[in-house]
């Protein structure tokens, strides 16, 4: 019986690390890249992410003087972080500009706050075997995966974002099975990649990639509908609520255009017509003053407010009301800065910023 029961545990856990999906990553922002740059996995609500786990950055510049394949800087161990209550891990750096899902955990520094540019390819491995800044991936250096090294991983997903800086021809490597690529090294096929991976040719560099809704696929295509990825160029001036292009080239799905990222730590969207609970909820209220200096009022119509919470830009909760005195409460306790209120109903609920005088 406890044979059987350990073998249960065993298979769970395993089965909890295969779940595991990069679902939303930025790198080199316009700008200062520190602390702007982020990254999002997804896996099983409150499950603790199993030993071995990791995301690890590998270049594939071939015109920075370094071997294709190197694991660089970005070794990140994610092993015994937890995911949030609604399934989400956020990779921030300290100083961030952004407000993340309260219900998301949050961890800072997990990296030196600089991610690798273009290009690169970032892949969520388990390994019995720590990696390390003095592997190779690509021994041979023709865009295949090989080695001792490789071989003792298990990839869980990836994204690869591939430029043509330089003078060309040159050759550019991307290992994972999606690759956002700029146009010439796709076209004079100086673009080396593992067989079967899908290729999307870019009008420019790409430096956000994210699946859209709960996606957990490796299909893209223009049709937002099929398309497991969106993909894009983010113009400078929005920090922190960055937008994509609104230049439909500069976006895929194209659809995609000028969207705004302000999702972080929770679901990504789809571009459907339909508006989602949460549009239909936020409907039924009415939050002010925004900004406040001691009392928030919350109308509402048709939906009954069950509690309300208020939590930091880092996660962590400073207010919890489960019996609201005519749907208002006290925030006077609380310093300047921004916050996020969570409103319960009996049914959903609903995440709003808030800032405090």
């Amino acid at each position: 019986m406890k044979t059987k029961l350990l073998f249960t545990l065993l298979f769970a856990s395993q089965l909890v690390s295969a779940q595991l999906y990069i679902n939303e990553i930025f790198i080199s922002p316009p700008g200062t890249d520190a602390p702007n740059e982020y990254i999002e996995i997804r896996g099983v609500a409150n499950a603790t992410i199993g030993a071995g786990t990791y995301l690890v950055g590998i270049d594939g510049d071939g015109d920075d003087g370094n071997s294709p394949g190197d694991i660089e800087s970005d070794i990140m161990d994610l092993s015994g972080l937890t995911l949030g209550s609604n399934g989400y891990l956020v990779l921030l750096a300290t100083g961030h500009p952004y407000t993340v899902d309260p219900d998301a955990t949050v961890v800072l520094d997990l990296n030196d706050g600089n991610l690798e540019d273009q290009t690169h390819t970032y892949l969520l491995i388990q390994s019995a075997t720590a990696p390390s800044s003095s592997d190779d991936i690509d021994s041979d250096d023709d865009g295949t995966p090989d080695g001792a090294v490789y071989a003792g991983w298990t990839v869980l997903d990836g994204i690869s974002f591939a430029d043509d800086d330089g003078t060309l021809p040159h050759d550019e490597f991307a290992y994972a099975n999606v690759i956002f690529a700029e146009d010439a090294i796709v076209t004079t096929g100086t673009l080396k990649f593992p067989a079967g991976a899908t290729v999307i040719q870019t009008t420019t560099q790409y430096d956000y990639a994210a699946r859209i809704g709960n996606s957990t696929g490796s299909v893209v295509t223009n049709d937002e509908s099929t398309s497991d990825w969106v993909g894009g160029d983010i113009p400078s001036g929005n920090v922190p609520n960055w937008v994509l292009s609104s230049t439909t080239n500069r976006s895929t799905p194209n659809s995609f255009a000028g969207s705004e990222l302000n999702h972080i730590g929770s679901a990504n969207p789809s571009q459907n017509t339909t508006l989602s609970t949460e549009d239909v909820l936020a409907s039924n209220f009415k939050i002010y003053p925004n900004p406040v200096k001691d009392i928030v009022t919350i109308e509402s119509k048709n939906v009954k407010v069950s509690s309300v919470e208020m939590y930091s830009i880092i996660g962590n909760k400073v207010i919890s009301e489960n019996n609201l005195v005519n749907n208002r409460f006290d925030v006077s306790a609380l310093s300047s800065g921004i916050y996020l209120l969570k409103v319960n109903t009996d049914d959903n609920s609903l995440v709003k910023k808030i800032v405090i005088e």
